[in-house]
């Protein structure tokens, strides 16, 4: 256990070396590379690719565990018709909530050239 507790501080005590991408004129870049062909919309494209994918994974492990609380809930509610409604209200809300985003993410697929999947 202690050993444990000592190498998380001297892992955490090792100093991270940053890493780029490539480089655009003078700036060092770290999430996409520079397109030097002058398309600064190719550029804004990826960085809104990388966006939505990480809203998608974040939106998903959300999703799962509202779905699991609501769950729990449901199967715990026994008799109690509040804990019922309350747990179908959740679900209802996280089903929306997810026709919504992909309703967004369709939206957004439409409107960046070359799409954000895939």
């Amino acid at each position: 256990m202690i050993l444990a507790i000592v190498s998380v501080f001297v892992v955490g005590a090792v100093a991270a070396v940053p890493t780029y991408a490539s480089k655009c004129g003078e700036t060092d870049t770290q999430l996409i590379a520079c397109n030097t062909s002058g398309k600064g919309a190719t550029t804004i494209g990826d960085l809104i690719k990388i966006v939505v994918s990480v809203m998608t994974v974040i939106i998903g492990i959300v999703a799962t565990g509202g779905l699991a609380y609501a769950a729990l809930l449901y199967a715990s509610a026994q008799d109690n018709q509040n804990k019922v409604s309350e747990s179908i209200t959740i679900i209802r809300n996280i089903v929306i909530g997810i026709l919504l985003y992909g309703f967004m993410v369709a939206i957004v697929n439409w409107l960046i050239p070359g799409g954000v999947i895939g």
